[in-house]
């Protein structure tokens, strides 16, 4: 059967209308029916049980079976990376969001630092309300979904090209793509990076089989696609712009002002939906942008800062990265190595590059149309959202490989469209280029290599495989996988035998958990508490009075708390036992805390139940002093943050030994300080103390 011919009519060159090409002079959608012997077959059919009878037919298949072993062997290699990582960073503060709220609207259509993922939320909202902090699952569901994407990825390939054995190359360059492992490692990115990833290669595949067949329901679940990856990455905005420029570079006959006038001419209905997906998708990400308080989203660049990202994302790091380096991974972060590039390796990159860039172009004519697809997409998928997220930081920040991740997927999709001629171009070639425009003569630009360039192919494969591979291990090393998992052990145990009487106190975690600059988000009561049942959460999220304290040490354990004595700490003069006061009325000036952090801490010693009232600034908490006549402690969470510390007790019956505001710290870490408190005089401020805790 020929390529079938449009039924509607298609524009010409000098702007008149003409018919489209019939079935003679060929036509713009290439049916089955034009493939060769060859061609026929392949991993997957147009619905689940013609893929399964499908696959059935194939499973004697060399080229399939082959296929399949490198999808294998990736996949291995993923997850030897998955089991060196876990949770770290922004995991624990999406648990934690999940853990504070319900499932609304809110929650799920809020931005995260810029990032707008509904779908992303939502399966963390289900991990942790089944399994929270159980790295198998989410680890196993990304991984998952990675290799779905890389089975996806050879059905396009195999659609676009027909059976080829070439189809190992491309297929092995994503497969093992180093590029796409720091994203995998990092549940946080992953939950963006991965859905997208299969986001781009379904939309693909159902395009093209809608642009050939005319199928509605292909054009439908295409659609899908794209909705899906917009539920998890902010870059699917871009989705619909890269299968127009897909199309038509390769799909539509003729230049490329003609390919467009042929694609908005024959399938007018599709771009226009295609185009009203990214409008209603930008409305909405700005609607969700306006809504907030402005502190996540888009900002304005800084020059110094944009143009360093950029030059790290599209010169160092692209190009090492997608044609099997870095080797080395450096500097190395509390989530993985980021991509520096020993000068070799980035000139190595390049002349590399260049050389695979340069070849193809003496091979085919078209092949500059692929490296434009791939230029596009770097600029408008990855660096222009990053640059309008990121580039008012610093210019450092484009040495992370997972900003160009998705990137690794088009590189490998370009290689294939850069060397083989797709079956539309077969096609043409075989009716004498009908729709190509008046010169029929020409064919599709592409030289016919042979076993010695085959061979040539085959080493140059298996040395990029090699050297992703090494790339995959060395990444590995970089991550703190073990650590992380026995800090997680030790909390969940911890939590699961808390005293009754105990105060849960907030403490922030270790920075190779969260990072620093997260702020009051790092404290323990926040990204802890999801490992907690219902009534020890509420503890840690609205601490109480105790008179036993208890806080998270850095390797995940609850231990014994006390105060430091290194700031805001106060003693009774030297020749006193008890803070002097007006009527049981003590106050100081402090260094500002604040937060649900800050405790106060009381020394006293009584012969009889009493009470202390605590105020800071304008907020004042009161809690029961039981009897203690050889002495005792009590602790007062209070967040005010103001420069002034007030205690009132019942001077009849209490004398207060220690007084001191701020957070607390493991008991352990504390022995080390040597020097007593000096001695204050109370309304001064004169008594912080630079030494001992105070407490024996």
């Amino acid at each position: 059967m020929s390529p079938d011919s449009p039924s509607a009519r298609g524009p010409q060159d000098d702007g008149a209308v003409e018919a489209p090409p019939s079935e003679e002079d060929g036509g713009t959608r290439v049916r089955g029916a034009v493939e060769g012997p060859e061609d026929r077959g392949g991993p997957a059919g147009a619905s689940p049980r013609e893929a399964l009878a499908s696959l059935w037919r194939s499973r004697n298949d060399r080229l399939l079976l082959t296929a399949l072993a490198i999808v294998a062997v990736a996949v291995a290699l993923k997850a030897y990376v998955l089991s060196a990582s876990s949770f770290v960073e922004d995991d624990y503060l999406f648990f934690a969001a999940a853990n504070t709220g319900g499932l609304t609207p809110e929650y799920l259509l809020d931005l995260y630092k810029g990032h707008f993922m509904p779908g992303a939320m939502f399966l963390v909202y289900l991990q942790n309300a089944f399994l929270p902090y159980h790295w198998g699952t989410a680890a196993g569901t990304m991984l998952v979904l990675q290799t779905v994407a890389i089975l996806a990825f050879l059905r396009l390939l195999w659609e676009l090209f027909g059976r080829r054995w070439a189809l190992l190359i491309p297929l092995t360059v994503y497969a093992s793509a180093p590029l796409t492992i720091p994203v995998l490692g990092w549940w946080a990115a992953a939950l963006n990076a991965v859905p997208f990833q299969l986001a781009i290669v379904l939309a693909l595949l159902w395009t093209v089989r809608h642009l050939r067949t005319g199928v509605t329901m292909y054009a439908w679940w295409a659609a899908g696609a794209v909705v899906f990856g917009m539920l998890f990455s902010v870059k699917a905005l871009f989705l619909p712009p890269l299968l127009f420029a897909f199309a038509v570079a390769f799909l539509y006959p003729g230049g490329l002002v003609r390919s467009a006038r042929y694609a908005f001419w024959l399938d007018r209905r599709y771009w226009l939906g295609m185009a009203a997906l990214s409008l209603g998708y930008l409305a909405l990400y700005l609607l969700r942008q306006r809504a907030g308080d402005g502190s996540e989203g888009a900002s304005v660049p800084v020059w110094e800062a944009a143009s360093g990202l950029m030059r790290r994302m599209v010169v160092e790091v692209f190009p090492t990265g997608a044609l099997g380096g870095p080797y080395v991974w450096r500097p190395i972060t509390p989530t993985g190595g980021l991509v520096d590039p020993l000068g070799p390796v980035l000139i190595g990159a390049w002349i590399v590059f260049v050389a695979i860039v340069v070849t193809s172009l003496l091979l085919r004519r078209r092949a500059w149309r692929a490296w434009a697809l791939l230029a596009g997409h770097l600029v408008f998928v990855d660096v222009v959202p990053t640059v309008i997220a990121r580039g008012h930081m610093y210019g450092e920040v484009g040495a992370d490989p997972r900003y160009v991740a998705d990137a690794a997927l088009v590189f490998a999709l370009v290689l294939a469209l850069a060397f083989l001629p797709v079956k539309e171009e077969r096609a043409r070639e075989h009716v004498g280029n009908a729709g190509e425009g008046h010169d029929r003569r020409r064919g599709t630009g592409r030289v016919r290599v042979g076993r010695v360039a085959g061979a040539a192919a085959l080493v140059v494969t298996l040395v990029y495989a090699g050297s992703a591979a090494y790339s995959t291990h060395a990444y590995a090393q970089t991550l703190n996988g073990e650590r992380l998992r026995t800090y997680l052990a030790n909390a969940r145990a911890s939590l699961a035998e808390v005293p009754d009487d105990a105060g849960l106190y907030s403490r922030a975690v270790p920075t190779d958990v969260v990072l620093e600059w997260n702020g009051q988000r790092r404290l323990s009561s926040y990204v802890l508490a999801p490992l907690a049942d219902d009534a020890v959460a509420e503890r840690m999220y609205a601490p109480e009075p105790a008179t036993e304290a208890y806080v998270f040490d850095d390797e995940g354990l609850l231990v014994e708390a006390a105060p430091t004595s290194r700031v805001n700490a106060f003693v009774p003069a030297e020749d006193s036992d008890c803070m002097d006061g007006w009527d049981g009325l003590m106050s100081w000036s402090v260094w500002e805390f604040g937060g649900i952090d800050q405790v106060a801490t009381i020394g006293y010693t009584s012969e009889e139940d009493s009470e202390v009232g605590v105020l800071v600034g304008d907020e004042e908490v009161r809690a029961d002093l039981p009897a203690a006549p050889d002495g005792g402690y009590v602790y007062v969470p209070i967040e005010a943050r103001d420069t002034t510390f007030a205690l009132f007790t019942d001077a009849e019956t209490t004398c207060v030994t220690w007084a001191s505001l701020g957070p607390l710290s493991p008991a352990a870490d504390l022995e080390d300080e040597e020097d007593a408190p000096r001695e204050g005089v109370e309304g001064d401020g004169s008594g912080e103390a630079e030494g001992s805790d105070g407490k024996d």
